[in-house]
């Protein structure tokens, strides 16, 4: 599943003021945008389970699905993830 893949940025080099604040902006606005996604999921899948049109279980499953096919692209076999 390629849509779920997170993209890696390379860097090298040093940052000035203006782009550490540049980079500051930037962050602040990827939050904003994660959280407003974040609350518009949230009340789909409510919306969705209220009308008994999908399960938590079912859910949960696809999450542990998709969390299962990521790990295997950004942990080599050599640095499994360690469990807290």
């Amino acid at each position: 599943m390629d849509q779920h893949r997170p993209k890696r940025a390379k860097f090298s080099g040093s940052l000035d003021s203006v782009d550490k604040l540049d980079l500051a902006g930037q962050l602040a606005e990827l939050k904003l945008s994660f959280y407003q996604q974040s609350v518009l999921l949230s009340a789909m899948m409510d919306l969705l389970i209220e009308k008994d049109l999908l399960q938590k279980e079912e859910i949960a499953r696809m999450a542990m699905k998709i969390d299962m096919e990521l790990a295997k692209d950004l942990y080599p076999l050599e640095q499994k993830p360690t469990e807290e």
